[in-house]
């Protein structure tokens, strides 16, 4: 009997992490909508300015998921966004990968912090989260869930941040081919090519019906 207790307390962290590594960042959300959310992580930076010049044009809102420190050097960037309807997420304090950080407070500290840090500048505390490299651990959804904020990352990667092997038309189609309702799509907004490829992008998704809103507008409208 003693050595069948050992057994189940041995189990119960490997349950516990498979549950924890089990749960997912939100892709996309089930809408009847026609809809996307087209969202840029790492900001605010000197493209911020360009990209909001486009989508008040184009009539497009969409979700910054930046940087505390990015929001300190660039403060008026973001209240800019604010003001003008898109949405400020957050994307910790200085992008590292959460679930290698040593410790637990050290992940709660590059989370709350940055909700503070984006609060105090613009007024507003984000109401949603992204993870740079969309690194989770069982860590890392304790203090989301602590803090009642949903992760995001998208069903549509545009894969942007490769220079390499990525070019404007890549990354319009990686935006546009294959985009459904209720998609959220990923991009960078310190790429010159993701504001190259944008109005084309745009364009083509206004063709096929869509309207571009917040993450928090596209949740809202999820199909319960």
């Amino acid at each position: 009997m003693l050595k069948l207790s050992l057994l189940v307390l041995l189990a119960l962290p490997i349950v516990g992490l498979r549950a924890a590594e089990a749960r997912e960042p939100i892709g996309s959300i089930k809408t009847d909508q026609p809809a996307v959310a087209l969202t840029f992580d790492d900001g605010p930076c000197w493209l911020t300015p360009k990209f909001l010049e486009l989508f008040k044009k184009e009539g497009v809102k969409a979700t910054f998921f930046e940087n505390g420190n990015n929001i300190k050097k660039n403060t008026e960037l973001a209240k800019r966004a604010l003001k003008e309807g898109h949405e400020i997420g957050n994307h910790t304090v200085n992008h590292p990968n959460l679930a290698k950080l040593k410790t637990e407070a050290e992940i709660k500290k590059q989370i709350a912090e940055t909700q503070t840090i984006i609060k105090e500048a613009v007024g507003v505390e984000p109401k949603v989260f992204r993870a740079p490299f969309g690194s989770h651990d069982e860590r890392v959804w304790k203090v989301l869930d602590e803090l009642k904020l949903p992760s995001f990352m998208a069903r549509v990667d545009t894969r942007d941040w490769d220079n390499k092997n990525e070019t404007v038309e890549s990354i319009i189609k990686r935006a546009t081919a294959e985009t459904k309702p209720g998609d959220i799509i990923l991009m960078h907004i310190w790429q010159q090519k993701t504001l190259d490829a944008m109005p084309e992008i745009i364009k083509r998704l206004k063709a096929k019906g869509y309207r571009m809103v917040t993450v928090s507008e596209l949740l809202a409208m999820e199909k319960k």
